[in-house]
């Protein structure tokens, strides 16, 4: 009676040895006999029965499809290099090949030809693509220059420029040059109206033109600036005097002139400024326009 009931607990002693108890973070999961490790999201379980220290050995890992490693994030993975001499550009890229252009992808695309008008992309010989201005529709038209990486972007029918374009070259370069120069086709600058009253003051922070309408039975006016501007900044003013009586407008703080600017009645006139970061001070004056 006593062997049974010894072999008895024994057994239970046995089965209970066999549960294991799993925890993560020290919260408990379960107790099984059972651990099953399920690969999932990139990673991976190598495991092997290390019967002579009584073990199982498990060493994690990770799926490198999925998941990239520090060395392959900074292999320059996305870095296209076109040097076949011709503006249909192709590349490889230098850490494994790309198995289909996607929307929303990204390249540091360096050439050695100058795009003069249109061009294309071919990635890894998955087809000639397109470039394009960032609207996505115009044609690089100079913007893309060799020896000038720019980032592209995928949207899934053409390549967009990303960078700012038509930076760079030298002093004698009409496109651009590294002085700090601004070249463009155009720039029109904002124009401030101002209400006509005996005291007026320019924000010279709102804009670059201003236009003052005087007004019918109104007197004379005396016209100052908020600052003295910054230096190498232009303003100009545009003055419209009314039918009714003509109006002499004197210059306050911060102006430098060369007068009191007397008008003519239905008559207009224009006022050119430059400061010195101190004050502005009058460039020229138009009359009886």
């Amino acid at each position: 009676m006593l062997l049974r009931y010894s072999l008895l607990c024994l057994c239970a002693v046995a089965a209970n040895a066999q549960k294991l108890a799993v925890q993560v973070n020290g919260n408990p999961i379960g107790a099984e006999s059972t651990l099953n490790l399920i690969p999932g999201g990139g990673m991976l379980q190598v495991c092997s029965d290390s019967q002579n220290q009584h073990r199982i050995d498990c060493t994690p890992s990770f799926n490198t499809a999925v998941i990239a490693t520090h060395d392959t994030v900074h292999a320059n993975e996305n870095y296209c290099a076109s040097t076949n001499g011709s503006i249909a550009y192709t590349c490889r890229l230098p850490n494994r090949p790309l198995t289909s252009y996607s929307a929303g992808m990204t390249f540091v695309l360096s050439i050695d030809v100058d795009c003069p008008a249109n061009c294309s992309l071919n990635i890894d010989n998955l087809g000639a693509i397109s470039i394009k201005k960032p609207d996505g529709y115009n044609d690089p038209g100079g913007g893309l220059r060799a020896g000038e990486p720019q980032w592209i972007f995928f949207d899934g029918k053409v390549f967009r420029l990303m960078g700012g374009g038509m930076a760079g070259g030298s002093p004698g370069d009409q496109r651009g040059d590294r002085r700090g120069d601004v070249r463009a086709r155009r720039v029109i600058a904002n124009m401030d109206t101002i209400s006509y009253q005996s005291a007026m003051t320019l924000d010279v922070t709102a804009g670059d033109v201003y236009k003052i309408r005087t007004t019918p039975g109104a007197g004379n006016a005396t016209l100052s600036a908020t600052t003295g501007g910054l230096a190498g900044q232009h303003i100009w003013i545009i003055i419209s005097n009314d039918a009714t009586s003509a109006k002499t407008i004197a210059f306050g703080a911060n102006f430098l002139s060369a007068g009191p600017l007397a008008g003519t009645a239905g008559k207009s006139s224009t006022l050119h400024f430059v400061s010195d970061g101190a004050a502005w001070y009058e460039v020229s004056r138009t009359v009886g326009l």
